[in-house]
């Protein structure tokens, strides 16, 4: 594996360019006064009926529906301002790096790779031969890995586009077919050694690491 600086490729050009497209017609107008100033009568009106209303069951619900309103009123300012900025900084973060036109990959040019299969809800984890001696760990975290890899040459992006994008790597050569590890086999090595962090490496042989399971 090396790190290297290339300039993106064509898709993934078109990728943030309808990402940046996205999240600016995405904004989110702030609510209007007179929006506010109408959730805030009905709300009143909601408290008027509720001491109107002699039963319990018709106060606890006028009374809820007072809470909603005020709540409204009290706290869908600030959350629409605070999602606005969210997707500013995305769309911030697109632009620069369109602005950039490349990025800082991880090259992985792997030897051999193993597939073992999710248990539960844990996610597959790939199991990358990089060298003879050195395995990556890569977890499919986001259930995307699985329409690009196992393949012997790939990408790694940067965690800052992978957390704008939804991709972890970009594949450079075909699919393959990998070593397959049963997920009950995978569930007991995780019991045994742990669960490896994502992107973590060890030096060992890859036969020496499926023997474990």
């Amino acid at each position: 594996m090396e790190l290297i600086s290339r300039p993106f490729f064509p898709d993934e050009i078109r990728l943030l360019n309808k990402l940046k497209l996205k999240y600016s017609q995405k904004a989110v107008s702030r609510l209007k006064v007179y929006d506010l100033l109408l959730i805030f009568i009905t709300g009143i009106a909601f408290a008027d009926m509720a001491t109107m209303i002699k039963s319990g069951l018709g106060i606890a619900v006028f009374g809820t529906l007072v809470g909603l309103c005020f709540f409204v009123v009290l706290f869908a300012p600030f959350e629409r301002y605070q999602n606005n900025r969210r997707i500013k900084r995305k769309w911030s973060v697109a632009n620069s790096l369109l602005m950039q036109n490349g990025l800082t990959v991880t090259r992985v040019n792997a030897l051999q790779i193993a597939l073992a299969a999710e248990y539960e809800d844990e996610g597959d984890l790939y199991l990358v031969a990089y060298k003879p001696d050195a395995v990556l760990y890569l977890w499919d975290n986001n259930y995307q890995l699985s329409k690009r890899l196992p393949c012997l040459n790939f990408d790694i992006y940067p965690e800052e586009f992978t957390r704008l994008t939804g991709r972890q790597v970009y594949t450079l050569s075909e699919q393959i077919m990998p070593v397959s590890i049963a997920a009950a086999h995978k569930w007991k090595y995780l019991k045994k050694y742990g669960s490896p962090r994502q992107l973590s490496t060890e030096e060992i042989s890859m036969e020496d690491l499926i023997a474990r399971f």
